[in-house]
């Protein structure tokens, strides 16, 4: 049984989106993200960062929550079968940021329910599952950008990482052009992935993202996605 395991991914994809290329004010305290991807299966997540009170984005602690759901399909045993997700973490998060970039370090509980159809006694995610998410992200530089994000689930050994490389076009409407790489796994598969990606500032302080390339699975040809996203600082 080799599962499209895209509940993982996009319960990690939450933290992606944040990485905006806007600059924190002084007075910002938190942002509110939203978006969702398509390629084996399809999902959608949402959610926010909101510094804890006396701090303000990008410096000192704050709490992440966030939620995703969809869908996906794979083959065992000659039937195909369809899991249907939904999942949440909390976590608390270790902001740093000066001229140079920012950094974030955070770990909190995740849950995830996960249903089968037909019911696939195989697959270790089915059901409702807890665990302990690390994560961290982070971007270093301004016209020329590296960005990064790697996220572990310390029980189902789940993780995914990805880096972004981009160059500023347009300052004025913060237009960034970039290539993106990174791995998704666990225990029981492993995925690379490469595309192109853009952003660029859609009004005020919402950011917004577009990217798709392709992924690649043993023993399985190459498959396309595609990733929206939106960004609001406050």
């Amino acid at each position: 049984m080799t599962p499209q395991n895209l509940r993982f991914a996009a319960g990690l994809c939450v933290a992606l989106l944040p990485l905006t290329s806007l600059p924190a004010a002084a007075q910002d305290t938190g942002v509110v993200y939203a978006g969702g991807s398509a390629g084996d299966g399809v999902n959608g997540y949402a959610g926010g960062v909101i510094a804890l009170p006396g701090g303000q984005l990008g410096k000192g602690l704050a709490v992440r929550a966030g939620t995703s759901g969809g869908q996906y399909h794979y083959e065992s045993n000659g039937q195909r079968i369809s899991a249907d997700y939904i999942g949440g973490e909390v976590a608390m998060v270790y902001q740093m940021s000066g001229n140079w970039g920012w950094v974030n370090l955070s770990a909190g509980p995740r849950v995830t329910d996960t249903r089968l159809k037909p019911v696939d006694p195989g697959n270790r995610t089915r059901g409702t599952r807890f665990d302990l998410a690390l994560q961290t992200d982070g971007a270093v530089g301004n016209a020329w950008r590296a960005t990064w994000f790697a996220s572990l689930g310390v029980h189902d050994r789940a993780y995914i990482t990805q880096v972004r490389f981009n160059r500023l076009v347009d300052g004025e409407s913060d237009t960034r052009l970039g290539i993106e790489g990174g791995v998704q796994g666990d225990r029981s598969y492993t995925r690379p992935s490469a595309g192109l990606f853009a952003s660029t500032r859609l009004g005020g302080k919402w950011q917004g993202l577009i990217s798709g390339g392709l992924s690649k699975q043993k023993d399985r040809s190459a498959k396309p996605y595609v990733a929206l996203g939106v960004s609001r600082v406050f």
